[in-house]
């Protein structure tokens, strides 16, 4: 075995020590695993943990999730917003309990999580290419390795970090020249370990590998919306500190999901102004 399987291996066997997801998520996630599970069981659950339902409520209220109406109980907010919506924020509640500490660098990738999340919503909202919210949590769980890499080596992760940011290497290439692999596999484990569904466990592992998803349009939608979404975190400094003065290239990806320049500009002002309100929400 080599020595780049053996740090592979021990950091995907470390990533079994993160601090699991809390009680309520869990059940929240294994009741949504019931495509008959009613209203009434989830509000139940959540009204269990007053922190939870609080968040729920104020989110369910934002302008994020389009609300014209004040809404005042946990039943009204779970109707308005769809049980993959209330999954989503849950999910996205917990994130914070995964990191083992939380200074600048964790502050920076928890931005990025959430900018990646919340961008690929609003874009998948205007391609209808994906399930908003399966774009949410693909954008939010992507790069969960990060958290993984820099909890287990935060050394190691520096450097990583130093050659994008002093350098202007990309951070896939400069991870496997620190690390000898990438966090995709890393990742793929942990959501894997959580009990997430197979589908977002391979959109992680797979997610550069387009060849493996090219045939699946779903997928390869998915993994566009989201890659347009981190760039947009770049473009607005979401997690990321901007390198040079190079603007931010979207490619060919604005096209390939159908956005025209028009609609591009719509959707920019959206991401702009929800990045502005996001953090605070969540």
């Amino acid at each position: 075995m080599s020595n780049a399987a053996a740090n592979l291996n021990d950091v995907i066997l470390n990533a079994s020590e993160l601090p699991v997801l809390p009680v309520t998520t869990q059940k929240v996630l294994s009741m949504m695993s019931d495509p008959d599970v009613s209203i009434e069981k989830i509000k139940r659950l959540i009204s269990a943990d007053p922190g939870l339902a609080t968040k729920i409520l104020k989110v369910a209220n934002s302008a994020f999730y389009g609300s014209y109406r004040n809404i005042q109980n946990l039943t009204q907010a779970i109707l308005r917003l769809g049980l993959n919506a209330v999954r989503s924020i849950v999910v996205a509640t917990s994130m914070k309990n995964v990191y083992k500490r939380f200074g600048l660098t964790e502050k920076l990738i928890w931005e990025q999580m959430l900018g990646a999340a919340l961008a690929a919503n609003i874009i998948a909202r205007q391609t209808r290419l994906s399930d908003p919210e399966d774009a949410f949590l693909g954008g939010l769980l992507h790069d969960i390795g990060k958290v993984v890499l820099n909890n287990e080596h935060p050394e190691k992760f520096a450097e990583v970090m130093e050659r994008v940011y002093n350098d202007g290497m990309p951070f896939s290439v400069a991870e496997l020249e620190v690390f000898e692999f990438s966090h995709r596999k890393v990742g793929a484990a942990v959501v894997k370990k959580w009990g997430f569904p197979e589908n977002l466990e391979r959109l992680i592992l797979h997610f550069e590998d387009i060849e493996a998803i090219k045939k699946e349009r779903y997928f390869l939608n998915l993994v566009n919306i989201i890659t347009l979404a981190d760039r947009m975190c770049q473009k607005f400094g979401m997690g990321w500190r901007k390198t040079g003065t190079v603007e931010v290239d979207f490619g060919s990806l604005p096209e390939s999901l159908g956005l025209t320049p028009e609609t591009l500009k719509e959707v920019l002002e959206k991401v702009q102004l929800t990045f502005a309100q996001g953090v605070e929400l969540f």
